[in-house]
Order: structure tokens, then C-alpha cells, then sequence
């Protein structure tokens, strides 16, 4: 129906709809299934008994049937959705017909995209090895690995008919990303005055890959701090596959040095120099332990005589010899972006007795974090972090670092966070979180006197080096 107004120069285009009978779903059978019970298929199923019909529906719970066979290594299962008036009630009458096939098993696994990265290194993370069956967990679980690497910024599987009945070849398909980085920058801030750094971090490194030294797997990184009052020098460097073993091996080489400045807290110079070596071992894809070992000496000096007894005993050099043995479970579905999942972590540090040096001290770490996703892409962290920390042998006090005229720090701590995270363009995500915690000077204290609470909000912003 067109209407034209002359006066105006416009034309009125009226639409007419009939909009007919909704047609709801009467009956819904599924036959040919013997692998899945039906009951196991229907709970996947959204268009139900008395629901509204459409095709995309009925597709797409097609799709979502044939997902729970990918699952158990039915890959070329198929299922034949069907649809037919019923005379009686004037409804759909909905039928799956499921043709299971038979169980595939992995035939050969080829990696294709990679330039610069080894083939091991990404054979190593997957969880399907050729000969086992198809599982589709296991496949999501091994993407969620490659993806927690940060060497790809896209990871896709795929499979291909196989000579040998009932397999399929696997081929994955990655698309590198940049993981080398070089960054510098420089602030102000009312502790550490003018500060700048230099930093040169490679995520993918090779140690005996000439000249390019990229695709082993490796990490490395050094960087340099120098400001007014600060000087700091590091060198990291961590292999996570041992001779092609599960076992992580690194070490850290550093030089922290802290300037007297009496007028801004530090009322004396302090500088550490020393090194660590670390080792771990995955048990499963949730759990690993990690062992350091850390060796370093603290050289005090310069303490303003107004400054407290504790610090001053602290002046001279002192060596200090730690262990630490880590425990970490990890559920979380990406280690670069999670949006559900938990991770727990706990560690005792042990400085002194049978690593002699000259303090002796142990110190307990426990820290929890949970994701929860609401909506598209917000997620809720929460978060909370306890510690503590006593003195035994030889050593009366564990060394803190006070202020001229007041403590700072203590020796048990507790520290919780939320946080909710939400995106405001690709590149862009909003964040508002809440803090609230304390330090006690005893652990006997631990929790009394009181809690300290901050809120605020931030932004976060994704670059081509890196968050």
C-alpha cells in the first residue's frame, strides 16, 4: 500500500502482516540412540514439549545433540532433525533421528601456522595423543592451554579423513602473535621521586635457536629501573620443559638499591643483591608445586639515630638463605583473561636453621581468587590473601621496614578485593573494585584492630605489547 504526498515529496509505504498461528511443539521423540541415553540428550535441547516452534531452533539443538557425541569421540555422528503437522492438536510433532556411527580415534596430529614456534612446543600442551579417542574436553582443554602460552592470537581444530578406518588426522591451526616486547617508560611519585625503566622481554625464547633466539618456549627478561633515590637491576630466565620433561627450571639475577631520602619515609640506604632458582612440576592440568631457593645479601646503612631500635640493629650487612615450597590449583579457563574458574595458592618460606645465613625466620602465604561471568564478557573476581610471619633461633624480631618515626608493615596480614570487570569497546574494559584489609605487628593479632577499606575504579587497555 503506497501513499505519496505531493506537497510534501514523501512517500508512505504501509506493510501489512498476518502473523498467522504460533505453532507450538506437541511431541518430541529421538530414536537411533544408543551411546547417549535420552534422557542425557534432551537435558541439551531448549525448544521443549509446549515451547514455540522454528526451524532455527530445531537446528540448533541439532547442533547442541551433535556436540554431546563430539564429545565422546562420535565426531561424524550426525542427527537429522524432522518436523510434521499434527492433524489433531494443529502443533509440531519435532524427531531427532541420530545416526552414531562409529567411535573415532586420533590417526596423525599436524601443526600448521606456526613460523617461528617449535612444533613441541605446541604438541606438548595438547591433551589428545594419536590413538586415543576423540574427546572434545580434551580438545577445549588443550586450546585453553595454547591460548594461556600467549604465543597465538588464533588457535582453530580441525579433522581430516584418515587412511586407517575409524580415525581422523587432527590439524591445528595457530596464527602467531608478537612476544617480543621492548618497553620503557617514566613517573614521579612521592616515595620513589623521579623514576625511569627499560624493559626487554621475549615470551617465546630460544637459547640455541641462532640468530632469532624465538620459538623454544623460553622466557626471558631484563630490565632496569634508575631514579633519583631507586636502582634496580634484574635477569630472568625460565624454562618450562627440562629436556623435554614436565619440569619447569629458572632462575633470577638482581640488584635492588634504595637511596637515603629522610624527607619521604626512607630514613637510611638499602641494598639487596642476590638470586634465586626455581623448579616445578605440573601433576595434572590444575596442579603444580614450585620450589625457590633464594640467596641474597641486605646491606643497611646510613639510619638516621632517630630512627626506631628495631631498624637499627638492622644496619650492616646481612646474608639471608630461604626456601619456599608452593602449591597451586588452578581451574581457571584462560590465565590471561579469566572469566571463570578459581585458583588457590599456598606457600611456606623457610630463611635460616638448615640453609644457614644470618636470620632465621618462616613465613606462611594463602591466597584465594574466584571468577564469576555475568552477562557478555563481565566478570566478578574475588579475591583474599593471608600471611604471616615469626622469628625463631637466634633471631628475635623479623626485619621490617619502619619509618623514622612509626612502623610500617607487621608480621601477619589479611587482604580481600572484588573487583567487577566490564568491556567498553574491543580494546577497552572498565573496571570498579573495593579493598579492605590490615597488617598486625604480632601474628597473634592477626585480625583484631580493625580493617582499612579503599574503592575506586580503572581502565584497562589492550596493546600490541601487551595489557
Amino acid at each position: 500500500d503506497l501513499k505519496y504526498d505531493e506537497q510534501g515529496g514523501s512517500l508512505w509505504i504501509n506493510i501489512k502482516v498476518d502473523e498467522g498461528k504460533k505453532y507450538l511443539v506437541n511431541t518430541l521423540t529421538i530414536t537411533g540412540n544408543a551411546v547417549i541415553v535420552e534422557k542425557d540428550l534432551r537435558k541439551s535441547l531448549k525448544m521443549t514439549v509446549g515451547k514455540a516452534f522454528s526451524q532455527e531452533a530445531m537446528r540448533n539443538d541439532a547442533d547442541a545433540m551433535q556436540g554431546l557425541y563430539f564429545e565422546k569421540g562420535y565426531i561424524y555422528a550426525t542427527i537429522k532433525p524432522g518436523s510434521s503437522l499434527n492433524p489433531e492438536t494443529n502443533n509440531i510433532d519435532v524427531k531427532y533421528t541420530v545416526i552414531e556411527n562409529e567411535l573415532t580415534f586420533v590417526g596423525r596430529i599436524e601443526i600448521k601456522g606456526n613460523v617461528h614456534t617449535k612444533d613441541k612446543v605446541i604438541r606438548r600442551e595438547l591433551r589428545l595423543r594419536p590413538g586415543q579417542a576423540f574427546d572434545g574436553k580434551k580438545l577445549q582443554r588443550s586450546k585453553e592451554r595454547l591460548y594461556n602460552l600467549g604465543y597465538f592470537e588464533d588457535i582453530t581444530f580441525d579433522t581430516e579423513k584418515s587412511a586407517e578406518p575409524n580415525k581422523a588426522n587432527l590439524i591445528v591451526d595457530v596464527k602467531e602473535t608478537k612476544t617480543g616486547e621492548f618497553s620503557f617508560g617514566g613517573g614521579f611519585s612521592t616515595v620513589d621521586k623521579l623514576v625511569g625503566f627499560v624493559q626487554v622481554t621475549q615470551r617465546n625464547f630460544d637459547l640455541l635457536n641462532f640468530p632469532t633466539f624465538t620459538g623454544g618456549g623460553q622466557q626471558l627478561s631484563i630490565r632496569a629501573e634508575i631514579g633519583t633515590v631507586r636502582r634496580d637491576y634484574q635477569l630472568s630466565f625460565t624454562e618450562p620443559w627440562v629436556f623435554d620433561y614436565p619440569y619447569l627450571f629458572g632462575f633470577d639475577l638482581y640488584q635492588s638499591t634504595h637511596l637515603k631520602a629522610s624527607d619521604i619515609g626512607y630514613g637510611y640506604s638499602e641494598k639487596r643483591q642476590g638470586g634465586d632458582l626455581r623448579l616445578g612440576k605440573e601433576f595434572d592440568d590444575n596442579d603444580r608445586a614450585d620450589m625457590i631457593y633464594r640467596l641474597e645479601s641486605v646491606k643497611i646503612s646510613d639510619v638516621d639515630a632517630t630512627a626506631l631500635a628495631d631498624l637499627q640493629k638492622e644496619q650492616g650487612t646481612n646474608v639471608i638463605s630461604s626456601l619456599s615450597l608452593g602449591l597451586t590449583r588452578d581451574v581457571r579457563d584462560s590465565t590471561l583473561s579469566p572469566t571463570k574458574g578459581y585458583l588457590l595458592y599456598g606457600s611456606v618460606q623457610g630463611a635460616g636453621g638448615p640453609f644457614s645465613g644470618d636470620k632465621n625466620f618462616v613465613k606462611y602465604v594463602g591466597s584465594a581468587s574466584f571468577y564469576f561471568s555475568f552477562f557478555e564478557k563481565q566478570v566478578l573476581q574475588l579475591t583474599a590473601r593471608a600471611g604471616a610471619v615469626g622469628a625463631f633461633g637466634d633471631s628475635d624480631s623479623v626485619p621490617k621496614h619502619p619509618a623514622t618515626n612509626s612502623p610500617l608493615g607487621g608480621n601477619s596480614m589479611l587482604v580481600g578485593n572484588a573487583e567487577y570487570v566490564f568491556p567498553i569497546v574491543e580494546f577497552l574494559k572498565g573496571a570498579v573494585f573495593m579493598d579492605a584489609g590490615n597488617v598486625w605487628k604480632r601474628e597473634g593479632d592477626f585480625g583484631k584492630g580493625g580493617v582499612m577499606y579503599s574503592a575506586g575504579t580503572g581502565i584497562r587497555v589492550k596493546t600490541p605489547v601487551g595489557p
